[in-house]
């Protein structure tokens, strides 16, 4: 093969090469289903997966994105998330809405208590359901937050 054919070939096969990988990347981000060892092998899609604004950290309140997507990560990853120093949103306590371990119960509780899809529009007894076994069970595994307010927004709490 000539120079000049090889360098046709790799001007038409590399745009081919990275429409299919981002269409994968697309197709896989879209689909919020991560494989069994997404976390040995592509972290960065799990900290994709858990981005604010996406299903798991739909909402969480002004400045506490970050620490939402951590816990979120800490859940699907917990062996690739330690306490460091240069990164101490992984070791404040549970109680602390600015770290990951209170986002990860919050996160994983929610899960829990809608064992079933709840429908676009929920009836006050699945609401009541649903904050029955929510809130007992985060502060069950969070004892710190026991009779305080941390499920209300900062600026409307005691």
């Amino acid at each position: 093969m000539t120079r000049q054919k090889k360098l046709f070939a790799a001007a038409i096969t590399l745009p081919i090469a990275v429409a299919v990988g981002v269409g994968l990347k697309v197709r896989r981000a879209s689909s919020d289903t991560l494989g069994a060892d997404a976390c040995d092998k592509d972290l960065a899609a799990v900290f994709e997966l858990c981005e604010a604004g996406g299903e798991i950290c739909e909402k969480p309140p002004e400045g506490q994105e970050e620490a939402c997507q951590a816990g979120c990560v800490m859940a699907k990853c917990p062996n690739h998330v330690a306490c460091t120093e240069l990164d101490p949103i992984w070791c404040k306590p549970c109680e602390d809405e600015a770290g990951a371990l209170f986002w990860r119960n919050v996160n994983e509780v929610k899960d829990l208590c809608n064992a079933y899809e709840l429908p676009e529009v929920v009836s006050k007894a699945q609401w009541e359901a649903f904050e029955a076994c929510f809130f007992p069970e985060v502060e069950r595994r969070c004892p710190a937050l026991v009779g305080k307010q941390w499920y209300l927004p900062p600026d409307r709490r005691n």
